[in-house]
């Protein structure tokens, strides 16, 4: 009863601690734009998913500068499922689209530009049930971990393909150790009207900021941010 009792007060103080890592360390949304690009950690998911993804990256990826066409995010780091082969070639696309907008000559100036896509098992598949999606969300988990260590987002951006959870996690726990700064930024579909998706319920626990696009959402929900219509 003793080791038990004292088991329960140990598992509380991490959490605690864990608590406060996370919401003492988390800045308020929309701050400045920053000097230096910012290491970006994607993930994308099928049809609708990855369609509201590149509409965001569309706005994000170049600085609202006349002066200067300066990369907000770079590197780019994409995590697709591995079955998810329109995905992968969608953001092909579009990257090369990015490229032709940028005038020649000047991607090579910038320090360590690169756009990376990697592939990881999906946490969950459409219509699977929850119980056995609990040990291929764990295998997903373990092969996303190279890919996150390598990518050390400063900004991890999803928008609800259930592939993120696994990511989203790590990315965490490497921000807790200090190997990264892992904002985590959850945008929920548009499509979600009525209710948050399984993705969102979960990430309102540990991601820095989680923004719907229905006022609705942020007022009948826990953490929830309404900042207007982010896609259409």
């Amino acid at each position: 009863a003793v080791v038990s009792t004292q088991s329960g007060h140990y598992g509380r103080g991490l959490l605690y601690v864990l608590f406060q890592i996370h919401y003492n360390d988390t800045p308020p949304f929309l701050p400045s734009l920053p000097s230096q690009p910012v290491r970006l950690l994607t993930v994308a998911g099928s049809g609708g998913h990855t369609a509201e993804l590149l509409q965001l990256l569309t706005a994000a990826t170049t600085a609202p500068s006349s002066k200067t066409p300066s990369v907000n995010y770079n590197p780019r780091h994409y995590i697709v499922a591995d079955t998810d082969k329109m995905s992968h070639n969608k953001i092909e696309l579009f990257e090369a689209g990015y490229r032709r907008q940028v005038p020649e000559g000047y991607l090579g100036r910038i320090p360590g530009q690169s756009v990376v896509i990697s592939k990881i098992p999906r946490a969950r598949e459409v219509g699977q049930s929850y119980v056995s999606s609990v040990l291929t969300t764990l295998y997903s988990q373990l092969l996303c971990v190279p890919h996150v260590v390598h990518a050390r987002p400063d900004v991890l951006l999803v928008n609800g393909p259930g592939t993120c959870i696994p990511v989203c996690v790590m990315v965490f726990l490497l921000r807790v150790l200090g190997v990264c700064k892992g904002r985590i930024v959850y945008v929920e579909s548009i499509c979600r009207v009525k209710t948050l998706s399984l993705s969102a319920k979960i990430l309102v626990l540990f991601a820095d900021h989680v923004l719907v696009q229905w006022s609705h959402l942020a007022e009948g929900n826990f953490r929830c941010k309404y900042i207007g219509r982010l896609v259409s």
